[in-house]
Order: structure tokens, then sequence, then C-alpha cells
């Protein structure tokens, strides 16, 4: 099953229900090839001053190159989950290795995942995203600077001025932003817009295309 860009905020609790979740990202679960060497730039690991994050509103979790709110690279997936509310969702069947949340208004959603062919394996990928060819402004968590969903690539670049831009391999493009943590910040665009549909921390060479598919 493939369920392209654009339809995940509307469509992850129905395909959960049926067995199957398919966030729109990047390539699929096997990484594209070897971790870039990172640079020097921001990772976003301050607090923003709004206050404490709240475990129910992801709106107000910080984005950093460790995770996003209490969701962190390399953690254990089953820990994680179990901290988070039960608006949280996992299919056990189908699709064991991912998480997922939808904002009650459908404004964004979230997931994350580990490997999936080890129970075993850490989370290795966190996102946020919203419909792809309609997102008109900021939406979901930032990053310490205030960066996330619908930025435009202008803001994330005179956030990260070292931020590198590229091509994905499958569809759209992206800004990353390296570190010398084992997590990268992508912001990912449909190709030639102007705004980010989604903001996802990953391990990988680049976000995940399919996670269930």
């Amino acid at each position: 099953m493939r369920i392209r860009r654009g339809a995940i905020a509307l469509l992850t609790a129905t395909l959960l229900l049926a067995g199957c979740a398919t966030p729109v990202s990047g390539p699929e679960q096997t990484p594209t090839g070897s971790a870039p060497a990172a640079q020097s730039t921001p990772s976003a690991t301050a607090s923003r001053s709004a206050g404490e994050p709240d475990p129910d509103d992801p709106s107000t979790w910080i984005v950093s190159a460790d995770g996003m709110g209490p969701v962190l690279i390399g953690g254990e997936f089953d820990a994680a989950l179990a901290e988070l509310p039960t608006s949280w969702t996992s299919d056990g069947a189908a699709c064991s290795w991912a998480a997922f949340w939808n904002a009650p208004d459908n404004s964004f959603s979230m997931h994350f995942v580990r490997g999936a062919e080890d129970q075993s394996e850490p989370i290795s990928e966190i996102s946020a995203s919203t419909m792809a060819d309609s997102v008109t402004g900021a939406v979901g968590p930032e990053t310490a600077e205030g960066i996330g969903v619908g930025a435009t690539r202008d803001e994330i670049l005179d956030a990260y001025p070292e931020a590198e831009e590229g091509t994905a391999t499958v569809d759209g493009e992206w800004i990353r932003v390296a570190s010398e943590s084992d997590g990268q910040i992508f912001f990912q665009f449909l190709t030639g817009a102007e705004r980010a549909w989604a903001v996802t921390v990953t391990t990988r060479d680049e976000p995940s295309y399919e996670v269930c598919g």
C-alpha cells in the first residue's frame, strides 16, 4: 500500500483502523547510503521560552537534532509510546514499528518509527507534517529558533545559514540542518514550493518516503 504526500493528515486515523498507516515522507525504511558528514550548524537544542512542552499537545514540543519533545532519537519505541497519551496509536499487527498521532483539528500529524526488522531497534525517525499541497502557515512543533512546518525557505536559511539544500530521492526537496548528534533535522518541500510541509528528525540520509508500505 502506498499513500503519497498531501493525504496523510486526513487519512492517518482511517488507515490505522484499517490495519496500516502510511505517513507522507521520503524513501522507505532502508537507508539509501551512508550518513552525510556533520556540519557546524545550529542543532536547535535550547528550549523555547514559552514554557514546558505539554505531552498532550505536540505543538508545544521542541524540535532538535535529538528528537521532538519526549520522543528521542535512539529511544526505546515501546517505552516512548507507553509514556504518551492514548491519542498516539500503533498497529501492532501490520505496522508495529510506527506510531501515529493526529491533531484534533487535523491541522497536522506526527509519527515516529524504529527499524522494521527487529523489535529491539531504537527510534530512528520522528516527523511532523501537514497537507503538502495546502500548507499556508506555521503549525506543530518548532525548533528553538521558532522554525517548523509552514516555515519558508528564507526563514529556514536565515535561522540556519549553513543548512544544505537538496532533492529527495523519490519526490520533493529538502533543507537539511546537520549536527554532531546522530539525528539531523530536515525541512521538506514539494518541488518548487515555498513553505515546508514537514519537519523530520532522522538518522537516515533523508526522511522516509513510506513507513508502512
